[in-house]
């Protein structure tokens, strides 16, 4: 009784000394909403690897049940493994299956596991590490494989029911230990980013029955891959013992304001000094890495499904995530985000913004998810949709119309936020994304013809060039990358004809702004870099 009134006492103390958060962000400037697929029964999946070749969906590993237990006999169970590899065509919503018995113990195991850390290359699904039992050991590790898979011939093996096993090709190295990180890719170079190695069934302490060891890692490497053998070299170790120490977070593609590609990772868990995610954003590029000290991320700080957007005029990137778990949950009826301590399942959908001046702000969209959803579930993007070679979403090049974006699959499903029961999710929900019309498709207009700004980036001043082929009242301003209006430049009745003006500039601080030319004709906007 005591103990629990200590606890009690010590949850009081965490809400009443950790801020609560309004809806204190910039919205996005795009709605999102969701639509169950209703077909055949799909298998409930999650945390696996995946990759996609046209209508196909390929899955390896992962788990067919809930959230793990905390006992050393429901932690994992394995027959809660994935024993299958699973294609689903998205034309028909139906699904095959072929066996992982049929292959030899060494080199099924592995791909039995959970939390793999995975990248579709190509035709190629490369998956690294992962948790799992050891049949030919009889204990529960975390695998030091590489597994290859060849997508297309696989597929077609599993729809004809054809042997699986000269499809797949494996190889050792104990870098590739980790389960619960991150696999990426920036130029040639693989990135294995943080993540552990986890040995023994788990259980809850103190009286723990497994080994930890965190990586504390970015194992950057290459790979080069002639469809017979497969050759690792340049490992280069990135290490940082504090802001490393995690897993089980969100690490996805983004496009910087100067539209070079990066990685973003997002939360994890935990601190090595209390049982709390990991809230400070880190940037990886070719260069390097920074960790964003400035900002705490508030919700989503577990795997769930992420989308990332890039607006190329203001060079603000957008990371939108799908329920999963974290430290706060967003209370609609306060509309407030309040802390919780136990870190529950939520149903809240989250916009990152990273503004190309740096400033990050988080926005919990009006409509959130169905149930409790998104932890290690995987949003499958449609290749239809306007996307960079990294698969983030071209946010100018989409259409005023609502569109679909693509799927969320697999995850888990849970009852409540803390302590209920849970399933393996076994609905796929199409992700659409509607285009603010303000914000998007407002150079679509052939009334203002040939703009430019030059010189840009500018200094002190800059000119403004463009024709008019109607005469008209034009007000042309500036604005920063939130929208709000810092100058107003002219508003006047234009003739006809070329249009010159020049815009002083000198006192406006450095950074990336609006320049809208709006009238009869609607809104035409330019990017103005101030030096």
């Amino acid at each position: 009784m005591n103990r629990i009134r200590i606890i009690l006492n010590l949850l009081l103390v965490f809400f009443f000394t950790c801020p609560a958060y309004a809806q204190y962000g910039t919205l996005p400037p795009f709605t999102i909403s969701l639509e169950a697929v209703i077909g055949n029964p799909l298998p409930g999946v999650h945390s696996y690897a995946f990759a996609q070749s046209g209508d196909k969906w390929l899955i390896i590993g992962g788990r067919t049940n809930g959230l793990h237990g905390i006992n050393s006999n429901d932690g994992f169970p394995p027959e809660s493994k994935n024993n299958n590899v699973i294609v689903i065509d998205t034309s028909t919503w139906s699904f095959y299956s072929a066996s992982l018995d049929q292959l030899p113990l060494n080199i099924s195991d592995p791909m039995r596991s959970t939390n793999m850390e995975y990248i579709q290359d190509g035709n190629y699904l490369y998956m690294i590490g992962g948790f799992g039992y050891d049949s030919i050991a009889s204990m529960y590790v975390t695998f030091p494989k590489l597994t290859a898979v060849h997508i297309d011939n696989m597929i077609d093996a599993v729809i004809n029911a054809q042997p699986i096993a000269s499809h797949i090709r494996q190889v050792s190295d104990t870098n590739f230990a980790v389960c619960g990180g991150e696999l990426g890719k920036l130029g040639s170079d693989y990135y294995l980013c943080f993540g552990h190695n986890f040995g023994g069934r788990y259980t809850d302490p103190p009286t723990p029955l497994f080994t930890q060891e965190y990586t504390e890692q970015i194992r950057k490497f290459n790979l080069t891959d002639d469809g017979t053998n497969i050759t690792l070299s340049n490992f280069n170790y990135l290490t940082d013992t504090n802001n490393f120490h995690r897993r089980d977070l969100n690490v996805g593609p983004v496009v910087l304001p100067d539209g070079s590609f990066a990685l973003e990772a997002y939360g994890g868990v935990f601190k090595k000094t209390e049982n709390m995610p990991f809230r400070e954003p880190i940037t990886i590029t070719p260069s390097g890495t920074n960790v964003n000290m400035a900002y705490q991320q508030v919700m989503s700080h577990y795997t769930c499904a992420n989308i990332p957007i890039f607006d190329s005029l203001t060079g603000n990137m957008y990371s939108t995530f799908f329920g999963g778990i974290s430290l706060y949950r967003y209370s609609h009826a306060i509309n407030f985000a309040v802390p919780d301590s136990l870190i529950p399942f939520i149903d809240d959908i989250t916009t990152m913004t990273t503004f190309a001046n740096g400033i990050v702000e988080e926005a919990v969209l009006p409509v959130p998810l169905p149930d409790l959803l998104g932890s290690n579930a995987k949003f499958v993007l449609n290749k239809d949709v306007a996307h960079y070679s990294n698969e983030v979403i071209k946010l100018r090049d989409l259409s005023n119309t609502r569109i679909l974006a693509g799927y969320m699959f697999g995850g888990i499903r849970a009852e409540q936020g803390n302590f209920g029961a849970s399933a393996a999710n076994d609905t796929v929900y199409r992700i659409y994304l509607t285009p603010n019309n303000s914000l998007v498709g407002m150079d679509e207009t052939s009334i203002v013809e040939n703009a430019i700004i030059f010189p840009n980036p500018a200094l002190q001043s800059t000119t403004l060039m463009f024709n008019l082929s109607e005469t008209q009242k034009v007000r042309i301003s500036l604005s920063d990358i939130t929208g709000k209006e810092i100058q107003l430049i002219t508003e006047e009745l234009m003739t006809k004809g070329k249009q010159q003006l020049n815009i002083n500039i000198s006192k406006i601080p450095a950074g990336i702004y609006v320049c809208s030319l709006q009238g009869a004709f609607g809104k035409k906007v330019l990017k103005l870099v101030v030096r």
